[in-house]
């Protein structure tokens, strides 16, 4: 692969890990009706990333030692993302039912 290529791809990499720490913080100071959609964003942009890091070992532009531990880092921020999710819509769903009755 050319040398642009590799520079290319790992620029588009780092671009989207900035990009998922700004979602995130958007997320986070986001008003509490509109926090699932935002952080559905943030899955999203982590899946992008997770799938670029493997395009990019596929392609040999990074070494599996990196690959394994991003991936694993990535893999953990997904749990925390969904977890996050599952909380905010139980208690969204909790609020709906108290405010029916």
């Amino acid at each position: 692969m050319p040398r642009t290529a590799r520079y290319t791809t790992g620029a588009r990499i780092e671009n989207h890990f900035l990009d998922l720490l700004e979602l995130v913080y958007k997320a986070y100071y986001t008003p509490f009706e509109n926090k699932t959609e935002k952080i559905i964003e943030c899955i999203s942009k982590n899946d992008l990333i997770k799938y670029l890091l493997q395009i990019a070992w596929e392609n040999k532009l990074i070494k599996e030692n990196p690959y394994t531990e991003l991936s694993k880092k990535l893999q953990e921020v997904g749990k925390i993302l969904g977890g996050w999710k599952n909380s905010v819509e139980e208690k969204i769903i909790r609020q709906n039912k108290t405010s029916r009755i």
